[in-house]
């Protein structure tokens, strides 16, 4: 028989999972933070034996789908930062010719993120 404390921190849980969502889609960051830490605390005092959650498989089971969901926005996100820091970040030479004919790039750089103007 499924704990109805236990029951009552899943659902929360999950309730956190899906405000995680969607304050991470808004870039919310103070938000996500505070939905963290909640979500933190509710994962502490969250101390399940197995008698505990028999019967609450589908819960478990959507907690674990919204879970790698997040992790996956998150994880695609961040990718997306490195590629746009690294497109930026890398510079930007044109090539010319030189004298010889051969081509040859200029000592300047592009680089964007440099610090410098």
């Amino acid at each position: 028989m499924a704990n109805p404390e236990v029951k009552r921190q899943l659902d929360t849980l999950l309730e956190l999972l899906q405000q995680e969502r969607k304050m991470a889609q808004a870039l919310d960051m103070a938000g996500l933070q505070k939905v963290v830490a909640a979500k933190e605390a509710v994962m502490e005092a969250l101390q399940p034996q197995a008698e505990d959650v028999v019967g609450l498989e589908d819960l478990l089971k959507q907690i674990e789908y919204e879970n790698r969901r997040n992790a996956f926005l998150l994880w695609t996100g961040l990718n997306w930062v490195r590629d746009m820091m690294g497109f930026f970040g890398n510079a930007t030479v044109p090539k010319v010719y030189g004298g010889n004919g051969y081509s040859q790039n200029l000592n300047e750089s592009g680089r964007l993120l440099s610090g410098k103007v």
